[in-house]
């Protein structure tokens, strides 16, 4: 019989990563990394860990312009993922209590990616104007009041 998965092993294996990078990681390239979710495997082998940066445009690169603040680029960060990945597996498996310690292993967050693609297009679209029929536009709703009086 196979084993499922632990949502709540998902939860806890996230949680401390998201704590540890926080607080036991001086690395500057991992100050605005968010840790969005994590995947367990039934057999505890492997974690894939999930995150998301922030867009490095949002702030200025000039450290004199921004206090200080520097937003990596999405490869250093990376690097630095797989740099401090043996250090938090060990640390990971102590706060979680696992038997198995599971490989650390980082990949970007799609959703994260897909909510900002999808985000830069509705903003072309308004900055032209366009509102394309069907889609939800406040000219695209009736109501349904104004007809009869009844609602729906």
């Amino acid at each position: 019989m196979a084993r499922k998965r632990n949502p709540r092993v998902d939860e806890q294996v996230r949680a401390a990563v998201a704590d540890l990078l926080q607080t036991d990681i001086a690395d500057p390239r991992l100050t605005f990394v968010t840790i969005t979710e994590a995947d367990v495997t039934p057999d505890h082998d492997v974690a894939t860990v999930y995150y998301s940066t922030l867009d490095p445009s949002v702030l200025s690169r000039d450290p004199r312009r921004s206090g200080g603040d520097h937003i990596a680029d999405p490869a250093d960060v990376a690097e630095a993922l797989v740099a401090v990945a043996g250090r938090l597996r060990g640390q990971v498996a102590r706060r979680v209590g696992l038997r198995t310690t599971p490989e650390l292993r980082f990949v970007p967050d799609p959703v994260a990616e897909q909510a900002s693609r999808v985000e830069e297009l509705l903003r072309g679209i308004e900055s032209r104007g366009e509102v394309p029929p069907g889609t939800g536009g406040i000219e695209d709703r009736e109501d349904p009041q104004a007809e009869d009086g009844t609602a729906g």
